[in-house]
């Protein structure tokens, strides 16, 4: 069942190829900055743990998006806050480092591990240890040309550049072979505390989503 329900989460993060990266606080604005995301054709959101009300946000988006959009857990760090998003209902969790322990407690718990790393040698660790992909991080350190690189010998790993990735910087990671991409600020713009422009954002978001395709 585990096994069934991870690649239905990796269906629909394949789906869009853009997980978003929702960090800190919208207000009551998280269904309609996702509902604004999935209109433009993402299909994966992710909620940093260190944001105010995390387990509780990604329980009522997970609700809300059941088998439509995938809702996982950021900045994921121990096995407890690895435990505590299954029980919220993340199809998957983000980390920006690479703890084979958190990796292993979530494929243990039915979750997509996607692990931050940034050498081969890490990335294999991870897959090793469970990891369904692996997020480069931070991106903007290694650029297309290392994802073109480490993809001859590890071909066979979804790699997920993350940090400062831009539309046109999508479009060239995903020319060298990245299976996705995460996109923070680019995507979702500054303060959402103070309201979310949806016609802004819309327009971003189909610009990263075609950019993915």
């Amino acid at each position: 069942m585990h096994a069934e329900s991870a690649n239905a989460t990796l269906g629909l993060i394949e789906a869009g190829r853009i997980v978003a990266i929702l960090r800190g606080h919208a207000g009551d604005a998280d269904q309609v900055l996702s509902a604004t995301l999935a209109d433009a054709g993402i299909t994966a959101l992710e909620l940093t743990v260190d944001s105010p009300d995390a387990f509780s946000r990604i329980g009522r988006l997970a609700q809300a998006w059941a088998g439509r959009m995938a809702i996982g857990a950021g900045t994921v760090r121990t096995v407890e806050q690895a435990r505590r998003a299954a029980d919220a209902g993340a199809a998957f969790i983000v980390s920006p480092n690479r703890d084979t322990a958190v990796i292993a407690a979530a494929v243990s718990l039915g979750l997509v591990a996607i692990p931050g790393c940034q050498t081969p040698s890490e990335i294999v660790e991870a897959v090793d240890a469970g990891a369904q992909a692996v997020k480069l991080f931070p991106a903007q350190a290694l650029g297309p040309a290392f994802v073109r690189a480490v993809r001859a010998p590890l071909g066979d790993v979804r790699l997920v550049p993350t940090g400062g990735v831009t539309p046109e910087l999508a479009r060239a990671y995903r020319g060298a072979g990245a299976w996705a991409l995460g996109a923070g600020s680019e995507l979702l713009g500054g303060d959402l505390a103070q309201g979310i422009d949806t016609g802004a954002l819309a327009a971003r978001a189909r610009a990263f989503a075609e950019a993915a395709r």
